[in-house]
Parts: structure tokens; sequence; C-alpha cells
């Protein structure tokens, strides 16, 4: 067990590499754990190579590989053969991480989050037991990202479901493109995170359900690749076992807190 800390309504979880002591968030959306340039700088990481990447924002920014390294989280080893280096500044956290653990974490080990106690449990895929409450969604994997099916439905009736990726670095609810057809619309600033940020359309979901938890008139930004964020993850301690494709989901007391509007 590791006692985390929040930053905004990401998870941000206490590391070591090399001796130093760094602040990593947990971001199912990162398909490899990734160091900030500055905390690379400090940890004297040695870069073989770099190339152009996409994020949520439009456009491209700088990314590097560097030689590996193993995080240590408490007393638990993550070997991470290749990590990526990126300039986390201006992905919109509350503070500045030191990097994202990504996907492999979740690989590696079955992965426990609970941002009520602000604890994150790792367990032995091997030796997992199946947790006495909540619900098991079935969970899949494409290339390096986490998919779960989500039922959406718009304040007009007009419902779908989708494979959407669970992306817990991001602070956003619900994005799909379904909202476009939604009565309730307004223009917004989207896509923070990696990349550029522009103005596109958002919307109302009358309902976002998991399984059979449903969170009520949740506004959502359009998105040509759907995912869930923390403004709904955070709403639950999510256990996820990647080994068996399996996502367990408790709800907390934040089940039914309202989901905020964005700015006009």
């Amino acid at each position: 067990v590791v006692h985390c800390r929040a930053n905004g309504k990401l998870v941000s979880v206490p590391v070591r590499i090399h001796g130093s002591h760094l602040w990593f968030v947990l971001d199912t959306g990162a398909p490899r754990t990734i160091v900030d340039s500055t905390a690379a700088r400090t940890l004297g990481l040695q870069i073989v190579s770099q190339e152009r990447g996409t994020g949520a924002g439009r456009g491209t920014y700088l990314q590097q590989h560097a030689s590996p390294i193993d995080v240590a989280l408490g007393a638990m080893p993550l070997h991470v053969p290749e990590p990526w280096v990126i300039d986390l500044a201006n992905v919109g956290t509350d503070q500045r991480a030191d990097g994202l653990l990504g996907e492999d974490l979740f690989e590696r080990y079955v992965v426990r989050i609970d941002p009520e106690l602000q604890t994150l449990t790792l367990y032995d895929s091997a030796h997992f037991q199946v947790p006495g409450a909540g619900t098991m969604l079935p969970l899949s994997v494409k290339k390096n990202k986490l998919y779960v099916d989500v039922k959406l439905t718009l304040p007009s009736g007009l419902s779908a479901t989708h494979a959407m990726r669970i992306d817990t670095g991001s602070e956003d609810a619900a994005s799909d493109n379904l909202v476009r057809q939604s009565t309730e619309r307004r223009v917004a600033r989207q896509g923070i995170g990696l990349g550029t940020a522009y103005v596109d359309t958002s919307g109302l979901f009358e309902s976002v359900e998991l399984g059979p938890y449903a969170v009520h008139r949740a506004w959502g930004a359009s998105n040509d690749h759907p995912a869930l964020g923390m403004e709904i993850l955070r709403r639950f301690t999510m256990t996820f076992d990647v080994p068996h494709g399996r996502l367990f989901l408790e709800p907390n007391r934040r089940i039914k807190d309202p989901v905020p509007a964005p700015p006009q």
C-alpha cells in the first residue's frame, strides 16, 4: 500500500528513482511510464532517441526515449526498459508532475486506486483475490490502452454503448462525439494535456453508465477517441486486473456529486 495525494482530480504517487524522491501521476492514458524533462535532467537520464508525438491536444510535441530505469513504489519495483521523456510543464495539472505512471504499471500488477483514502495498492496478479464489494466489468487492452463499455444517454433519450478508453490522467468526465447531438451544448476549451488546447463542442449526457452505476447530468467534450476521465472515475475505488481483463468498481460517497458544466 502506497499513500498518495490529490493533484486536482488526479492521483499523485511518491516514487524513487536513482535515490531521488519524486511524484508521478497515475495515468492509464499513457501507454508507457513518462519522466518529465526537468526531472530527467536532474536524474541524469541518458537520451537514446527522439521523435514527435501526439496527445490530447492538437499538433505534436517532442517525445524522447531514455535508457532503462527502475522505479520504486514503496517496496514494489517497476522496471521500465524504455521510459519516455516529455515536458509536462503545460499539461494542466494543479501541481507539476515529475512523471506519469503509465499502462506498463497496470500490466505488471493488479492495481487498486482509492481516491477517497488516497491509497494505491499493488497486488501480484498470480495471488490476487477478487474484492468482496463492487462490480466487475470486462476490461480490454488495445495498443497499450485500457477500454471498458460505457452506456451514454442524451437528454433526448438517444443512447449508445461505446468502448471508452479509461484515462486516469484526465480530469474530464466522459468525452465522446455523441454530445454533438445533445439538446444542451456549448463551446468550451478542450484537449488540455499534451499538445495544444483548442475550442470545440461540449454537451450534456443525461447519464453515463458503467455496469449498474450511473452518473447523471454529466457534461462531456466531443472526442473522436471516446474516453472516461477522473471526473467520473474519482467516484469509485477502482481495481484494475489487466492480466485477467477485469475492472472492479466500488462506488464511494462522491457517486452522486454533480458534474460541473464547462465554463462559457
